[in-house]
C-alpha cells in the first residue's frame, strides 16, 4: 500500500514538472501508469494544465520578433541553449543514467547532435571541462566513429577511452615531427597538457614517445619527452617522473642514482660526479644516452661555469665534470669512442673555464676575449658563456662599473655573436635578454638605467633582424605594462626600418597589439607616425592575408594619429 502511494507521489511529480505535457513519452511513462496506480484522470489532466508554461511558443514568437528586425534568431536561441547547457550540465548525473540504461545504449537524440558541426563543438568544449566524464567520452567516441575523426584528433584534452587518445596522440606527435623551433614551442603546450592530464596519460604517452624514437630515431620525440617531464615535475610529480626515467632508461644502477640524484638536486656532487667519470671513462663506458639529457647537462654546466651555483668544487673535479660534458656532447651514438674529437672539445671548455674565472677582468674582457671567442665556435662553450653572461649582468657590478651610453658593451656583442653564429641557441640567448632586462639594477641614475635598458632592447632587435621575430613580438607586448612607453616606441621605430613585405598575418596583428596602448605616445615623435601609417597602408594591400574586422578596426584606430598629429 505504502509502495503505491509512492508510486503515485513520483508520477504527480513528473506530471507537474514544467512543461511536462510536452515531454517524450508522458502520457505512457507518467500519465497512464499514474491511472493505472489509481490515480483519478481528471487529477492528471489538472496536473498536465497547471504545469503547461509554454516556453517553446514563447521562444518562438521571441525568435519571430528578433527576425522581424534584422537578428539572426537561430544564432541567439542556439548560443541561449548551448550556455545553459554548459551552465547546468551535471557529469555524474549524465554518467550515473547512462549506466543505468539497458546495456548502455546510447541515447537516441544522440545521433542527432553528433551530425550538427555547432553541438560536436560543444561537446568538445565541455570534455576539457569534464575530462572524465563517461557520457562525454561516448559521445566523442560516436563522434569518430561518424567520421569525424580529424576533428577528434585536435581535441586539446586527454579522453579516457583509449581509442579517442590514440587519435588526438597520433595527430599531435605526426604533426610536430616536420615544424621548425618557433611552431614546436607554439605547438607544445597544447601537446603537454594533453599528455600531463593525469598520471596514466603522461605514463601512456611516454611509452609511445620512448616506442616512437626507438623505431623512427626523429629527435622532436626525444625533446617531447624531455618537456613533458619538466611540466609533470612542475605539477608534482617529480617521484613518478624518476621512477619510469629510471623504468625506460635501462641504464647502470649506478648511473641511474648518479643521475636521479643530480636532477633531484639540481647540482653535481662530488661522489656524484666520480661514479659517473668512473664509468664513463673505462674501456666500457654505458650508453651515452643516459647523460646526453640537456637538463642534466644544462645543471653540469652551471656546476663549473656560475659561480655560486651551491657545490663548490676542487679543481681536479671540475675537469672530471668538463670531461663528462665533452663525451655528452661530441660522442656520437656508437660502439667507437671518438676520444681525440672529446679532448678537443674537453680542452677548449677547461681553458673557457680558467678564462672566465682568471682573465676576464675590465670592461672588454681583453685577457679572455680571444678564448670566449674560441670556445663561442661550439654549441656547448656558447652555452657555457650564455650561463656566465647571464650571472655576470645581474649578479656583478660590470655594468654598474663599465656601462658607458656611448658604446655596446662587450657582454652584448658576445649575445650577438652567440645568436648569429647559432640558430637553434637563439631561444636561450632570448631568455638571457628576458632575464637581465627585467633585473632592477641598482645604483643607477634613472636616465642611465633607461639608456641600458635600451641596450637590451637592441639585443631583442637584433634577434627580430635574425628572423627570431615573433616570439621577440609577443615578449614585448607581454612586457608592455612594465617597460616605459619611450622604449617601447624605440623598438616599434626599428622593427619598421626593418620591416619589409610580404607581411605574415601574424607579424601585423603582434605589431598592432604592440602600438595600440601607445597610439598618442607615437603621435608625439616626429616621422613614426607616417611610417606606422604606411606599414598597416601596405599590410592592407598583401593579398596573402586576411585583415579581419577586429583587426582592421585596431589598425583604424592606430591610424588615427596621422590626422591629431597635422
Amino acid at each position: 500500500m505504502v509502495l503505491g502511494i509512492q508510486k503515485l507521489e513520483d508520477y504527480k511529480k513528473a506530471l507537474s514538472q514544467k512543461d511536462a505535457i510536452l515531454e517524450p513519452n508522458i502520457y505512457n511513462d507518467a500519465l497512464a501508469e499514474y491511472i493505472a496506480e489509481g490515480g483519478a484522470p481528471m487529477d492528471a489532466v489538472t496536473l498536465l494544465a497547471e504545469s503547461y508554461i509554454g516556453s517553446p511558443s514563447m521562444c518562438n514568437i521571441i525568435a519571430s520578433s528578433a527576425d522581424s528586425i534584422g537578428v539572426d534568431s537561430q544564432t541567439v536561441m542556439r548560443e541561449a541553449i548551448k550556455q545553459k547547457l554548459k551552465e547546468r550540465f551535471d557529469p555524474k548525473r549524465c554518467d550515473d543514467l547512462l549506466m543505468q540504461s539497458e546495456n548502455q545504449v546510447d541515447p537516441e537524440w544522440l545521433s542527432t547532435i553528433i551530425k550538427a558541426d555547432y553541438w560536436r563543438k560543444t561537446i568538445y568544449e565541455l570534455l576539457e571541462q569534464y575530462p572524465r566524464c563517461a557520457f562525454l567520452n561516448l559521445a566523442v567516441m560516436r563522434i569518430s566513429e561518424a567520421g569525424y575523426s580529424e576533428e577528434i584528433s585536435n581535441l586539446r584534452t586527454a579522453s579516457t577511452y583509449i581509442e579517442v587518445y590514440n587519435s588526438i596522440l597520433d595527430h599531435s606527435f605526426s604533426s610536430i615531427v616536420p615544424v621548425d623551433d618557433l611552431e614546436f614551442e607554439d605547438r607544445l603546450p597544447d601537446i603537454v597538457r594533453v599528455c600531463c592530464e593525469r598520471e596514466e596519460t603522461y605514463l601512456y604517452a611516454q611509452l609511445l614517445l620512448q616506442n616512437l624514437y626507438e623505431n623512427e630515431d626523429k629527435m622532436p620525440f626525444i625533446r617531447l619527452s624531455q618537456e613533458l617531464e619538466r611540466s609533470a615535475i612542475q605539477r608534482g610529480q617529480h617521484g613518478f617522473v624518476d621512477i619510469l626515467k629510471l623504468y625506460l632508461s635501462s641504464a647502470p644502477t649506478q648511473v641511474s642514482n648518479a643521475l636521479k640524484a643530480i636532477r633531484s638536486n639540481q647540482q653535481a656532487t662530488p661522489g656524484d660526479i666520480m661514479v659517473l667519470y668512473k664509468l664513463y671513462s673505462s674501456d666500457q663506458p654505458p650508453a651515452i644516452q643516459h647523460i646526453r639529457d640537456f637538463e642534466l647537462i644544462n645543471i653540469m654546466l652551471k656546476t663549473v661555469f656560475v659561480p655560486n651555483s651551491g657545490t663548490s668544487l676542487k679543481p681536479e673535479l671540475k675537469e672530471k665534470l668538463l670531461y663528462l660534458i665533452a663525451y655528452a656532447t661530441t660522442n656520437k651514438d656508437t660502439n667507437e669512442i671518438q676520444k681525440q674529437e672529446i679532448d678537443q672539445v674537453y680542452n677548449i671548455l677547461k681553458e673557457l673555464q680558467v678564462a672566465l674565472n682568471e682573465k676576464a677582468k675590465g670592461e672588454n674582457m681583453t685577457g679572455a676575449m680571444k678564448t670566449i671567442l674560441k670556445a663561442i665556435s661550439l654549441p656547448i662553450g656558447s652555452m657555457a658563456v650564455l650561463l656566465w653572461i647571464e650571472y655576470t649582468s645581474i649578479h656583478t657590478p660590470y655594468f654598474e662599473t663599465y656601462f658607458r651610453s656611448s658604446e655596446v658593451p662587450v657582454l652584448h656583442l658576445l649575445l650577438d655573436e652567440i645568436a648569429s653564429r647559432h640558430p637553434l641557441q637563439r631561444p636561450f640567448v632570448f631568455e638571457v635578454i628576458k632575464t637581465c632586462l627585467r633585473h632592477p639594477y641598482q645604483n643607477f641614475a634613472p636616465e642611465i638605467l633607461m639608456t641600458l635598458q635600451k641596450a637590451w632592447i637592441d639585443r631583442l632587435l637584433y634577434l627580430v633582424q635574425v628572423h627570431y621575430t615573433l616570439p621577440v613580438l609577443k615578449f614585448i607586448k607581454s612586457a608592455e605594462r612594465e617597460l616605459d612607453d619611450s622604449l617601447t616606441v624605440h623598438f616599434v621605430q626599428k622593427v619598421l626600418r626593418m620591416a619589409k613585405p610580404p607581411y605574415s598575418l601574424a607579424f601585423v596583428e603582434h605589431l598592432a597589439d604592440i602600438l595600440l596602448p601607445i597610439t598618442e605616445m607615437l603621435g608625439l615623435i616626429k616621422n613614426v607616425p607616417k611610417a606606422v601609417v604606411d606599414f598597416f597602408d601596405e599590410a592592407r594591400q598583401e593579398e596573402q592575408i586576411v585583415i579581419s574586422e577586429t583587426l582592421d578596426k585596431k589598425i583604424a584606430s592606430i591610424c588615427s594619429l596621422k590626422s591629431k598629429t597635422k
